[in-house]
């Protein structure tokens, strides 16, 4: 199947233009469904997963949205001793380790088992992070959208449930559909490997309502790389102090965000320095406890204007920020931008992405810069 036949399989499909009302709930209920129909779907996810073992002296049964979880698989045993299997699928939204630390605790007297994360292409985490959290360790694996598809329509050619046979067609046009998704995705996202650009083929991403799920695993890919070289970063780490690496998204754009700070809570002072990447923006922030009085964006911007802010920007006579053009257009003859909320106080000056070298070795090289400095400066505050 070539790009072009994806795509068009993808307008013309009923169900596919049902799955957009909600993405994530849409397949996860279609899991949730064919497991409830043959258990046998349970080696979708868990390949090793013996069930005829279970059957014999085993009850098994799954739930849906049940604890905060996507799907619940419970185990319970003739003894009445309980297990539980988490399955937590995302395609629109990117997980956090945060997430899954919470997702791998007992549930009541029901004992963690295992947990399958889910996605397009590659996991987007290291899930050896989660390895001795909760006491559970090596419990977490990843099953891709293409994987899961093939096995679907593996389990439901032999499937001997009745309902299963009886929606065989809805099934293979449903793994089609994840085979479909999985490569336009993959097309995009690799299209300009080891670069963080997000061009791409945003008209045919934008009808199929999936250019969002792109621009977030474009931004994944970079952050990963910035991971990998986490202990770059970790030796420039002021005392006291934590080198912050996460990624969000905001207003269509996905954040990259690489800083150091002291945050304990919104009461307690604290500062951050660092870069945020927002869509083609390349940021130079700083961050303050908005409760203290005393601070505002001009007290930040002041207190650190020639050290590391540009205080040489002007926005008639000088667009540029460290030599680097800037589309920036501060308010009231500002010199930066600003977030402003009851809890913090943040300030920014940014230059173009498309103006600098995009190539992941570059950008960290330039960030890591950045990082340096920011240490020194904290050091000193």
């Amino acid at each position: 199947m070539d790009y072009k036949t994806a795509v068009d399989y993808l307008k013309k499909s009923m169900i596919y233009q049902m799955s957009l009302g909600s993405k994530e709930l849409f397949h996860s209920n279609v899991w949730g469904w064919l497991i409830e129909n043959d258990k046998n779907f349970i080696n979708v996810f868990i390949p090793t997963f013996e069930i005829e073992n279970y059957n014999k002296g085993c009850n098994i049964w799954s739930k849906r949205e049940e604890k905060n979880r996507d799907i619940l698989i419970w185990l319970e045993d003739n003894n009445g001793n309980k297990q539980h299997i988490v399955i937590e699928n995302k395609i629109k939204t990117l997980p956090t380790i945060h997430q899954l630390e919470e997702y791998t605790v007992n549930l009541g007297n029901s004992l963690f088992f295992h947990g399958v994360l889910t996605g397009i292409g590659p996991c987007t985490l290291d899930l050896n992070e989660l390895d001795g959290k909760n006491g559970v360790t090596g419990n977490w694996s990843y099953v891709s959208y293409e994987e899961i598809s093939d096995r679907i329509l593996e389990i439901a050619m032999h499937s001997k449930s009745e309902l299963i046979k009886n929606h065989f067609e809805q099934i293979e046009e449903y793994c089609h559909i994840l085979k479909c998704i999985n490569l336009i995705l993959d097309t995009n996202i690799n299209s300009h490997n080891n670069y963080l650009t997000y061009d791409c083929d945003y008209d045919t991403l934008n009808s199929l309502r999936i250019a969002d799920i792109f621009k977030k695993h474009k931004g994944s890919q970079f952050i990963n790389y910035v991971k990998s070289r986490k202990e770059e970063l970790e030796t420039l780490k002021p005392d006291g102090y934590c080198l912050v690496i996460s990624q969000s998204f905001h207003n269509g754009k996905t954040t990259l965000d690489i800083r150091f700070s002291n945050w304990v809570n919104d009461e307690t002072p604290y500062n951050l320095l660092g870069v945020q990447i927002e869509g083609d923006q390349f940021r130079i922030v700083a961050e303050r406890n908005a409760r203290l009085e005393g601070i505002s964006a001009d007290c930040i911007y002041d207190n650190l204007k020639n050290k590391w802010f540009d205080d040489s920007y002007d926005k008639y006579k000088n667009k540029t920020i460290f030599g680097y053009q800037t589309t920036m257009k501060p308010r009231k003859g500002k010199k930066y931008d600003t977030y402003n909320t009851n809890g913090y106080c943040f300030v920014y000056q940014y230059y173009d992405v498309s103006k600098i070298e995009k190539d992941y070795k570059s950008l960290f090289e330039k960030i890591k810069n950045y990082i340096s400095k920011a240490s020194e400066l904290l050091k000193n505050m």
